[in-house]
């Protein structure tokens, strides 16, 4: 009878309408009076200061709750808003143990801060003494809190599980905020005090050779008087400028002392201000703002499909952002992976490249382009710290992470580079940046470059630099290689480089070419150089001459590295018709840049995601220690900064090397190295008037060895066979210029007959 007499409206067995909307309105009518007698100061009348004053002095300070949980069980009551709990017992032992509980524990306030005026009425009074009594002070307030839990549980059917996770929840947000907030506070505050605090204690010492701004080409102004730290008075400098201020840093990381060498001793490195400045931004990526509405955008778009995650992390860069994801417990990673698309949509992405799950890391990267791209200019990489740090004489700069940091690598470490990309992806660029910054770094003694350029167009810039080399020709003809049959001729001859190199390494008894220059020094010997090929298009070379460039491509892969010999492979058609998997296996480290489709992504990366990319310099950099591709926006150098480079370096001399001549194992002794072999054989021939295999090994002992030397002199344009014909044509006027540059002391008999060509006797006289 109870429970039908309190039923809702409307339902079997329940009042008429009017005795239904009547109680409702007196029982929320005297929850109203209850709590205005509750908080009220006025006049309440006889039954108002009555129930008032009962109120207060049963609960105490509990009584300005009971109006509002009387409240609660009313609707609980009419709205079945206590399912399972529908009884009224329940509700009201529920309503008494939070009142009772409360009550008690103002008490045992009172009594532990009688001054503060806590009142827990005669119900607290009574429920204090008793548990006091029972359990003590300490168990009295721990069964006080243990009571009040009971009776909101029996009101309000709390989830205990469900609001721990999301107190958890909201204090690990408030602890990452806090966190991102002190680490942007931090970069703020260095940015500040690098930029308007005193200036590095270095700055004092004077300015290395680096600075030889007097020597620069096109009217680049030098710091000439020495103590004019500051002679244009700049703007303040961004931080990556700031840090390049270092002089130290130009000259001590990388450079060694140059005992060994004949030609370029004095050679000067160019200075990086010959390259465009960089921006003047010093905050990379989009604004804190426009993070924070990302972050809002990605979650709602997730629970949009009823799947709860949260942004852990940001990581903003130059071009996009990467947003670190972590899903909720029992939500499927592929599940995540499958809204790619439509994450692209809601964020107003061209494309978002998704990493799941992030190595090391428990977490999904949403990878999402800046609606501003920040452009990454060559020069701030080569003045990071991170790049004047490295030791290594072939590390080089790529560019910039996803995160912004500055990324680099080392070419002796990979040891071969390969690179892909459809046309106008930045693939060509991404080259120029890496020979600058092997040029930046090394001297022509030390670095040595063979350019392939089938197209003629991305390496012609690089003719008559210092760093030129060609073994199958003399230095006075070596020049950027754009005919497929002499680039497959260069590879040819390379690998015999490479096979005399071992020889020497062999009875030299070390293991690399770092070992080999260590025992060079020890013992009075020419150290050697490092090779770099490079080859802008191999899809060209693999269609005139496929078998020939495949197998010495293949035997420099696999051996090459230990001499000093370094490919690094450059192709727009990443197809496996050039792409060969004799190719890829030796070629672990890759870069691919914007491709057209997922089957070219594999093929380069034997993964997707290159189809991903926005292109302009965006690449994915894959590493023989990376589990999976890295993403970098790669950094750009313009036309014009090329130039000034190429033409300052021209100023540094012109291309020298030894002359590659193919050893004679038959051969007893030996006339020293391949050079003086042929100014030898040019001496010979200038004084004879005349050439001939027999002349030639009357002079050096052996007919394999002068057959070589013919071939070389016939190479390199010293004398000609005319079709039909038996007789050599001899091109004295080059032969006696040649021999001009390689004696220029004319004190020497020898250089005063011979280099005009005359006898002996007749030079005497």
């Amino acid at each position: 009878m109870l429970k039908r007499s309190f039923a809702a409206p409307g339902k079997k067995g329940a009042p008429s309408p009017f005795i239904g909307a009547l109680y409702w309105i007196l029982s929320f009518a005297f929850a109203l009076w209850l709590i205005w007698l509750t908080f009220s100061s006025s006049s309440k009348g006889m039954v108002g200061e009555s129930v008032s004053g009962a109120l207060h002095g049963l609960l105490g300070q509990s009584a300005y709750l009971f109006p509002f949980i009387f409240l609660y069980g009313l609707a609980a009551i009419l709205l079945k808003l206590g399912k399972p709990h529908k009884g009224l017992l329940t509700l009201t032992g529920g309503i008494l143990l939070m009142l009772g509980a409360l009550s008690s524990g103002l008490q045992l306030m009172e009594i532990a801060f009688p001054a503060a005026g806590f009142d827990g009425g005669h119900i607290g009074y009574y429920m204090e003494h008793v548990l006091e009594k029972m359990f003590g002070a300490a168990g009295a307030g721990v069964f006080s809190f243990a009571l009040f839990l009971v009776g909101a549980q029996l009101l309000f059917k709390i989830s205990w599980g469900k609001a721990l996770r999301f107190s958890w929840s909201a204090i690990a947000d408030d602890y990452r905020s806090w966190s991102q907030a002190r680490r942007d506070l931090r970069s703020r505050l260095n940015l500040i005090s690098e930029r308007d605090g005193p200036e590095p204690k270095y700055e004092a010492k004077p300015i290395p050779e680096a600075s030889a701004g007097d020597t620069m080409p096109h009217g680049v102004p030098a710091p000439h008087p020495a103590g004019d730290e500051k002679p244009k008075a700049p703007p303040p400098l961004p931080v990556k400028e700031r840090e390049r201020e270092n002089p130290a840093i130009k000259v001590k990381s990388h450079k060694k002392p140059k005992t060994y060498t004949a030609h370029f001793k004095d050679f000067k490195l160019p200075a990086a201000d010959l390259l465009d400045p960089p921006a003047r931004e010093t905050v990379i990526g989009p604004s804190r703002d426009e993070m924070e509405a990302a972050r809002t955008k990605l979650e709602e778009t997730f629970r949009s499909f009823d799947i709860i995650v949260h942004v852990a992390d940001i990581f903003p860069g130059p071009v996009i952002t990467r947003y670190e994801v972590t899903p909720a417990p029992g939500v499927k990673i592929s599940s995540i992976v499958s809204l790619a698309n439509d994450v692209a949509l809601a964020m107003k992405a061209a494309g978002i490249r998704v990493i799941a799950p992030i190595p090391g890391k428990s977490a999904i990267g949403f990878e999402i382009p800046n609606q501003k791209r920040a452009k990454v200019g060559l020069r701030e990489v080569l003045e990071s710290p991170a790049f004047n740090e490295r030791k290594e004489p072939l590390a080089f700069g790529i560019g910039r992470h996803a995160e912004g940091s500055i990324a680099l690598a080392n070419l002796e470490d990979m040891p071969h580079l390969l690179i892909a990309g459809s046309t106008g992806s930045g693939k060509s660029v991404f080259l120029q940046s890496l020979i600058l910054s092997l040029m930046f770094r090394n001297t022509p003694d030390e670095v040595k470059f063979v350019m392939i350029d089938p197209k003629r167009l991305e390496l012609s810039f690089y003719q008559d630099v210092p760093y030129l080399y060609d073994p199958k020709v003399l230095p006075d003809s070596v020049s950027v290689i754009t005919d497929a049959k002499d680039a497959a001729k260069t590879l040819i001859c390379l690998t015999k480089v490479m096979m005399q190199r071992y020889k020497k390494f062999e009875k030299a008894r070390v293991k690399n070419i770092a070992g080999y220059n260590r025992w060079a020094a020890a013992n009075n010997e020419q150290p050697e150089y490092y090779i770099v090929v490079v080859i802008d298009e191999l899809a060209d070379l693999m269609v005139q001459a496929k078998n020939v460039v495949e197998e010495n491509t293949q035997r420099l892969a696999q051996m090459a590295r230990a001499v000093g010999i370094h490919l690094v492979l450059a192709t727009q058609q990443p197809s496996v018709d050039v792409i060969t998997g004799v190719i890829k296996a030796n070629l672990p480290s890759r870069i691919a840049l914007q491709v057209t489709s997922k089957v070219n992504s594999r093929v380069i990366l034997d993964t997707s995601g290159a189809e991903a990319l926005i292109g302009k310099g965006d690449l994915l950099y894959l590493t023989k220690d990376s589990p999976k591709p890295l993403r970098i926006q790669g950094a750009f150098v313009g036309e014009a900064e090329i130039n000034r480079v190429v033409d300052y370096l021209k100023t540094q001399g012109r291309p020298d090397y030894p002359m590659f001549v193919e050893e004679d194992e038959t051969a007893g002794g030996g006339k020293g190295s391949s050079s003086e072999e042929l100014v030898a054989a040019l001496k010979l021939i200038n004084e004879r008037r005349r050439v001939s295999q027999d002349l030639l090994k009357a002079h050096f002992g052996s007919s394999s060895r002068a057959t070589n030397i013919l071939s070389i002199l016939e190479v390199n344009k010293f004398i000609h066979k005319p079709e039909g014909s038996n007789r050599w044509e001899i091109f004295f006027d080059k032969i006696e210029s040649h021999l001009a540059d390689h004696q220029p002391d004319p004190a020497q008999p020898d250089g005063d007959t011979m280099r005009h060509g005359v006898p002996d006797q007749e030079g005497i006289k």
